[in-house]
């Protein structure tokens, strides 16, 4: 239903509302009046979500402490639809055929607002499966976008530790021996660097080193070392993300080089972030701490006496998306 329509030239501005079940609702016939305090308290409260075109560009507003499953899942029908053949559940779009529209979202969750604007949708997606894990916590989903690199682009990566860290592993024949374990002792290495252990369903955070640039602040990440994916990494979605990129490497038996991007649960609010994930398999030794080869399987069936050493790299300013 059109609750505000004006011409600015040959622009028009239209406004719809998906209401808690996914539907086209009117908003002045639930509420009883229109105004700016009631567009608010749809939003934050009633857990709305508002659709705006302007021409050719398309926002989408909710809270995500508020918003139903219902209503974001009508959001995603919109976002993945072909272009010009959406469904009427976020109103017409006025986009150039076969084109995807401008499109923008903003969130509003405790930490704050979140606002992205894109012609892509698959990042505006990841940020609506993002909140829909927050308004649906008992099934968090992979919404990271992962794209497997060649070995060989290692290289291009221009990151000396990630560098450092293959040559280690290649010199230890692949085991968390000399020289890689004293690479993962150094005292001067501020970078996210972990060791991770098949845990029953989940890894085991057996050793891990914080960085200054991780999306968790200090209190969050000291936490990690000796817990379970599952006991402590804030972020539902991440933590299915490494699950897939940890066994990847365990089924290779080599190191697996991906370029990740994707919304997370930071610990400031939410954040649209790049990088490489280097996950590198490594045979434990027999005395390994905390070793109880009972529990150090993977889904898979990897026995135990194996695990993943996962560096972080920042993507280069120069690589990334636009």
């Amino acid at each position: 239903m059109l609750i505000n329509r004006r011409a600015l030239g040959l622009v028009g501005i239209t406004t719809h509302w998906i209401d808690e079940n996914g539907e086209v609702a009117d908003l002045g016939a639930k509420v009883g009046r229109l105004g700016e305090e009631v567009g608010e308290f749809a939003i934050h409260t009633m857990g709305w979500i508002r659709c705006t075109t302007i021409g050719g560009f398309e926002e989408f507003c909710f809270d995500s402490r508020s918003v139903q499953v219902g209503a974001l899942d009508a959001l995603m029908v919109r976002l993945t639809a072909p272009p010009m053949t959406a469904p009427s559940t976020a109103g017409p779009s006025t986009a150039a055929p076969g084109t995807a529209p401008l499109r923008c979202i903003e969130v509003t969750s405790a930490f704050g607002t979140t606002r992205i604007s894109d012609d892509r949708p698959d990042r505006l997606i990841s940020l609506v499966r993002k909140c829909r894990e927050i308004a649906d916590p008992g099934t968090p989903q992979d919404a990271i976008r992962r794209g497997r690199m060649e070995a060989s682009a290692l290289d291009g990566l221009g990151d000396d530790l990630a560098t450092r860290l293959i040559a280690a592993w290649r010199e230890s024949g692949g085991t968390l021996g000399e020289p890689v374990s004293t690479l993962l002792s150094d005292e001067g290495l501020r970078r996210s660097l972990k060791v991770m252990v098949p845990h029953g369903e989940t890894f085991r955070l057996h050793s891990y080193k914080g960085s200054p640039n991780t999306p968790w602040d200090r209190s969050t990440w000291r936490r990690f070392e000796g817990a379970t994916l599952d006991q402590v990494v804030p972020d539902r979605g991440m933590v299915e993300s490494v699950k897939a990129s940890t066994r990847s490497a365990l089924d290779a038996g080599e190191p697996v080089i991906e370029r990740c991007e994707g919304m997370i649960i930071a610990s400031d609010g939410l954040k649209e972030l790049e990088w490489y994930r280097i996950s590198v398999p490594v045979d434990l030794p027999g005395d390994f701490p905390g070793d109880h080869r009972g529990d150090h399987r993977s889904e898979g069936g990897t026995a135990g006496g194996k695990g993943v050493i996962a560096l972080l790299a920042p993507v280069p300013k120069r690589h990334r998306a636009a």
